[in-house]
């Protein structure tokens, strides 16, 4: 699976769904511009020792994620889609993509891709979820489905 960020703007969100993709055996793409330079210090700290465990793609546009990985189905999250996140089916080279933190995906991605938007349900008048929560959401909604390939569901375990 990959999560793509289209625009990042805050580092700690970004270095704490890089934690996430290492978490959850997942690539991340980032899209340019960025809000922050690649080695910023709350972004490395919020991933804290994972960053060896994460394959980062860092691209110029978002064309060149769609030119690079047209054989891929995309899923687009945000607050305006039509149905939950939990509605859609995933596959294990599925691309889920999130929009900047202020502004979300713009509305001509969404109007051209409306079939493949999905949305985390909440209650009226909630603006909307921390990005990094809500990658979270996603991408294990999309690995539950798919039985968590690769992952051990039952942890480690208590030592005696």
């Amino acid at each position: 699976m990959h999560i793509v960020l289209i625009e990042p703007e805050i580092p700690g969100n970004t270095g704490n769904i890089a934690r996430l993709c290492a978490a959850a055996g997942t690539e991340l793409h980032l899209v340019k511009p960025l809000g922050f330079e690649i080695d910023d210090k709350h972004l490395k700290r919020a991933g804290l020792d994972y960053w060896h465990l994460v394959k980062v793609h860092v691209h110029e546009n978002f064309a060149e994620v769609q030119q690079q990985y047209g054989t891929h189905k995309f899923h687009y999250c945000s607050t305006k889609a039509p149905r939950a996140h939990s509605e859609a089916s995933y596959g294990p080279d599925d691309m889920l993509v999130f929009g900047k933190e202020t502004a979300g995906l713009p509305e001509e991605l969404l109007r051209e891709n409306w079939e493949s938007c999905v949305r985390i349900p909440m209650i009226p008048g909630a603006r909307s979820l921390n990005l990094g929560n809500s990658a979270a959401i996603v991408v294990y909604e999309a690995l539950r489905q798919q039985g968590y390939p690769g992952l051990d569901s039952f942890g480690p375990g208590l030592q005696s």
